[in-house]
C-alpha cells in the first residue's frame, strides 16, 4: 500500500517547533523529543496490514474480470478479421461496436483505480487519525514534550537533544488497542 503521508506542511512545523525549543530554553528543563515513522506504523499496524490485504484481493479479483474482458475483446476482434464472408458495411458496424466497447472497458478501468485509490486513502484517513490518538496517549505516557513525524525529523540538521523513536511502541499501543476491540 502506497501511503501518502503528505498530510504534514514542514514550515508551520518548524515554526512550532522552533517555538517550543525556544519557550524550552528558558525553563530550566531538558527538552524530551521523540519522532514516529507514521509510513512504517500505517503499513506494519495489524488494522494496516489487513487494509493492504483487503485492497490487494480487491484489486486482484478486478483485474481478473478485466483481464477476462479484454480476453472476450480480443476474441471478437480475431473472429472479425478471420470472418472473410463478411459484407462491408456489416464489418464496419462490427468494428464500431468493438471500439465501443473497448472504450467501455478501458473507462470500466479507470474507475476501477479511482476507486482503489479512493478506498486507500479512506483506510489511510482513518488509521492516521487513530494513530495520531495514539502517539498522543505514548507521547504523555513517556513524558516527551513534543513527537514529531519522522521526515520532520529528518528536516531539522541539528538539534541538541537526542530523539527516540516511538514507532514500536506507537504500533505496539495501536495493535492493542484494536485487538481489545475484538
Amino acid at each position: 500500500m502506497e501511503v501518502f503521508v503528505k498530510i504534514l506542511n514542514i514550515r508551520p512545523l518548524l515554526a512550532l517547533l522552533f517555538f517550543f525549543i525556544f519557550c524550552h530554553t528558558l525553563a530550566a528543563a531538558p527538552l524530551k523529543i521523540g519522532f514516529v515513522d507514521l509510513n512504517r506504523a500505517l503499513n506494519e499496524s495489524e488494522t494496516g496490514i489487513r487494509s493492504k490485504n483487503l485492497l490487494e484481493a480487491e484489486g486482484r479479483q478486478k483485474q481478473q474480470e478485466l483481464k477476462l474482458e479484454q480476453e472476450e475483446l480480443q476474441k471478437n476482434v480475431q473472429e472479425l478479421r478471420d470472418n472473410l464472408l463478411l459484407k462491408p458495411e456489416a464489418k464496419h458496424q462490427k468494428e464500431v461496436a468493438l471500439k465501443q466497447q473497448e472504450q467501455a472497458l478501458v473507462q470500466k478501468s479507470r474507475r476501477f483505480e479511482q476507486e482503489l485509490r479512493q478506498k486507500e486513502r479512506q483506510f489511510t484517513e482513518k488509521i492516521f487519525k487513530e494513530l495520531k490518538a495514539v502517539i498522543r496517549t505514548v507521547a504523555k505516557k513517556e513524558k516527551f514534550d513534543l513527537v514529531l513525524e519522522k521526515n520532520a525529523a529528518e528536516v531539522i540538521l541539528y538539534m541538541s537533544n537526542t530523539t527516540a523513536d516511538l514507532t514500536e511502541q506507537v504500533i505496539d499501543h495501536y495493535n492493542s488497542l484494536k485487538s481489545s476491540k475484538k
